[in-house]
């Protein structure tokens, strides 16, 4: 069915302000670079998973929203384009739909946060900063607004309180502001932020009633902001300092990151890689940050990450319900038992389960950009997996 509705368009039927829709989703997100301009994020093409693969995965049921559904049926269920999962290190089964393949690049939405939060990791420990830094000590512009008197720390784990709405639906108002000045939506020539950037929209939001720390409020542009901070930390633009620190250590071939007019990277949810390399990064996580024998992450940082998210502050958050158990920490989610993740709007996934040494990543174009139903659904089928293998 899907199918036939991609052969039924042409491009000239999707444009910016329709490009995250479905269906046209379902070829945008595997083609940014037709509408968005992006900068390649380099890899190195020197690894490549092995792969064992067993046929019996995806032709088992598996318990979901409290009944058994076929892999294939649920994959479909939740417009997946294509899933990877991993053991031990290699790929033991996959799923691909419309055009993708193991190598295809896919929009990766948040899971860009999570690339980000590891390269902060580097980056921070490298140049000696602490993440208890104040943004405005690495920064300019930050004076009067909802950054003046916040850390990095609060970046990393989104416990700023920022006067922002994270409303995907929205095509009007400040999150309509956002994608204008990311270059993700157009606008007109004579608005008042007709030449707004990235920084500038950014730098402009107001501090929120509460203290900063108080509880974990999820809001995108912290997380672009974190890229500029990295940036002006190391004094280097951001795609190369994620190409030289993280990407092609770890034998990633080369993603992209979508730019705003002044070529800042949307580190918040720009990255555009392929079903292997973030399977890549989530071995890299799996393996507490050891690639082909040598640690290219500091261990303690990968534990800290895993570990040592604060739990009050994710009960006064407003995901707690998704995940009880949960905590966030680095950008990264940790959602119970141990098991951890990277998570995108219209159902992207980095899913870690240490204990069963696997790995699983999902690339989807959902419909809605944040479907609670088919999160739950897409959570049962990982790890029903995880107990057959």
């Amino acid at each position: 069915m899907l199918k036939n509705i991609l052969n039924s368009f042409k491009r000239a039927d999707f444009n910016l302000d329709n490009w995250r829709e479905f269906p046209y989703s379902a070829y945008t997100f595997q083609n940014v670079t037709e509408l968005v301009p992006v900068q390649a994020i380099e890899g190195s093409n020197n690894s490549a998973l092995p792969e064992l693969l067993d046929p019996n995965i995806l032709l088992r049921e598996y318990q979901i929203a409290g009944k058994m559904q076929a892999s294939t049926e649920f994959l479909q269920e939740s417009y997946t384009n294509g899933l990877l999962i991993i053991k031990a290190g290699a790929i033991v089964g996959e799923y691909y739909a419309n055009g993708m393949s193991l190598f295809a690049p896919h929009l990766v939405f948040s899971v860009s946060k999570s690339i980000t939060g590891i390269v902060a990791g580097i980056v921070l420990k490298e140049f000696g900063v602490d993440a208890d830094s104040k943004i405005s000590s690495v920064i300019d512009g930050t004076e009067g607004g909802a950054y003046e008197d916040a850390t990095i720390r609060n970046l990393l784990d989104m416990t700023v309180s920022v006067d922002f709405d994270e409303s995907y639906a929205s095509k009007e108002g400040v999150y309509a502001r956002y994608r204008q000045a990311m270059l993700w939506m157009s606008r007109e020539k004579d608005s008042a932020y007709a030449d707004e950037n990235l920084e500038r929209f950014i730098l402009s939001l107001p501090k929120g009633a509460e203290d900063h720390g108080h509880r974990f409020l999820y809001k995108s542009p912290n997380s672009d902001l974190l890229g500029l901070v990295l940036q002006k930390i190391s004094g280097i633009p951001t795609p190369l300092l994620i190409s030289q620190k993280l990407w092609a250590p770890a034998g990633c071939r080369t993603a992209t990151i979508t730019i705003d007019s002044k070529e800042m990277a949307r580190t918040a949810g720009g990255v555009s890689c392929s079903l292997h390399d973030a399977a890549m990064i989530g071995e890299l996580m799996r393996a507490g940050g050891n690639v082909n024998g040598k640690n290219l992450l500091d261990p303690e940082w990968v534990n800290d990450t895993k570990l040592h998210g604060d739990t009050e502050v994710w009960a006064r958050g407003e995901f707690f319900d998704s995940f009880p158990k949960g905590s966030y920490r680095n950008l990264w989610y940790s959602i119970g038992d141990g098991d951890f993740c990277a998570i995108g709007i219209h159902g992207q996934w980095i899913y870690i389960n240490p204990t069963k040494e696997v790995v699983i990543v999902k690339f989807s174009c959902q419909p809605k950009a944040d479907d609670d139903e088919l999160d739950r659904k897409s959570l049962d089928f990982f790890r029903g997996v995880c107990q057959v293998l």
